[in-house]
């Protein structure tokens, strides 16, 4: 009876050791991507002209946009170490028919951290706003423009230009 028992042992033990394992591996990729959005408060912008005064010397007033202060949101999720920058070209000059003035004669001042002065220029691109330190970007302000009616070399008309804003990181 002894031997049936040891021979049983012998059988069940040799039994589990013929399920054998098998393993395999799992590769995962996660693609994370940049991301940005910017938001400008208005579309568009204009300017009322206002009446020169006799007494005002130079000839020249700064008319502030209808639209009031336009709010700026800036949103990146950018990589380690990079820089946010937000950029703005103008696309021409003011243009009314075959006159012109330059686009320099609109320019903005800024609020909010980060977010800086600055005039319209056709020549390249202007810094209107530039961040860093982080990877998760939330930058609100607002630009509150201006327009430099000279009295003495802009003539009469209704003049129109636009301009590209670029959010972007390096």
């Amino acid at each position: 009876m002894k031997k049936t028992l040891t021979i049983l042992s012998v059988v069940l033990l040799a039994a589990g050791g013929l399920f054998a394992q098998a393993t395999k591996n799992l590769d995962m990729t996660v693609n994370l991507s940049a991301w940005y959005d910017l938001s400008l408060g208005a579309a568009s912008i204009s300017f009322t002209d206002v009446a020169p005064t006799a007494a005002a010397s130079p000839a020249a007033v700064s008319i502030e946009s209808n639209e009031g202060a336009v709010t700026v949101r800036a949103f990146a999720v950018t990589g380690i170490g990079k820089t946010l920058n937000l950029t703005v070209k103008a696309n021409g000059d003011l243009t009314s028919g075959s006159n012109t003035i330059g686009i320099g004669a609109i320019s903005w001042k800024a609020t909010g951290t980060g977010y800086v002065d600055g005039a319209m220029s056709t020549s390249g691109n202007i810094t209107a706003g530039s961040w860093s330190g982080s990877i998760l970007h939330w930058h609100e302000g607002s630009f509150t423009y201006s327009f430099l009616r000279d009295y003495t070399t802009q003539a009469p008309g209704d003049y129109t230009a636009s301009a590209t804003y670029t959010l972007s990181a390096v």
